[in-house]
Formats: structure tokens, sequence, C-alpha cells
């Protein structure tokens, strides 16, 4: 017994440690981003980064209701089945998937994006460079944007 006491807990160190080194990852990611290179477009794209950054917690709450009016179609569907709740909880399950990509999109991009690499360009290249993480950064926004609003629609005329 107090084996398997002694791995839950080595099991539940390690996570928290990961989950730790996670936010620690980010957050380095996030101040090495904003180096300043002079480059006033670099400058746009951070802005244009932090005003999507913002939608993360968005993107995160409403997945956390979807998830819970998911669960309470399933309950409702074991208690009556039909077919509208089937339905609705696929709609609800497909939202909650998109919500993910598009939070993806936003880690994956900043994963990606290196603020040193300004540094060894010429004027050119910074700017096709720049104009290149824009654009990307345009699509993540939209995704983004994208599946807040069709979520939201969801939860809203759910009720109906």
């Amino acid at each position: 017994m107090k084996q398997y006491l002694i791995l839950i807990m080595a099991a539940l160190a390690i996570t928290a440690c990961n989950s730790n080194q996670k936010r620690e990852n980010h957050t380095a990611h996030h101040d090495t981003s904003h180096a300043n290179h002079g480059h006033p477009k670099a400058k746009q794209l951070m802005n244009l980064h932090d005003s999507i950054m913002v939608k993360m917690d968005e993107i995160m709450l409403v997945k956390k209701r979807l998830t819970s009016i998911a669960n309470e179609l399933d309950s409702l569907n074991a208690a009556s089945p039909g077919p509208k709740l089937q339905k609705q909880k696929q709609k609800a399950e497909i939202l909650i998937e998109q919500l993910g990509r598009a939070d993806k999109s936003m880690m994956g991009w900043m994963h990606q994006y290196k603020a040193d690499t300004l540094e060894n360009l010429d004027a050119d290249q910074q700017d096709v460079y720049i104009a290149d993480q824009t654009a990307k950064m345009d699509l993540v926004n939209g995704q983004m944007l994208d599946a807040i609003s069709k979520s939201k629609e969801f939860i809203e005329n759910r009720n109906l």
C-alpha cells in the first residue's frame, strides 16, 4: 500500500514540475519575444501578438463552459436519449476541438518566432521576415476569433 502511495505522490510531483516548467517556458519566450530591435514593424508585430494573447484567457473560459455543457448533454442523453441531444453534444465537441486548435496555433507561433533572427538579417530580409510573421499572426487571430465567436453563439443559442 505504501508503494502505491509513493508512486502516486511521485506522479503528482512530476506533473506539478512539468506544469511549472511550461509556465516558465512561456514566460521566458514572452520576455525574449519583446526584445526591441528598433524595427518599427517588429514592434507592431509584438503589439499584435499582445492583443491576441489576451484572447487566450477567453478561449480557456469558453472551452471550460463548453466542456460543462457537453457533460450536461451527456447526462441528459443518458436519462432521455434523443438525436437532438446527440447533435448538440457533437457540436459542442467540435467547438471544443476548434478552440484547442486555436490555442495550439498561438503556442505554435510563439515557439517558432525568433526575435533574435532579426539581428542576423539585412533590412530587406527583416521586412520579409516580419511580414511573414505578421501574416501568420493574422491567421492565428482569425482562427481564434472564429472559434470564440462560434462557441459563444452556440452557448447563447443552446438554451432556446
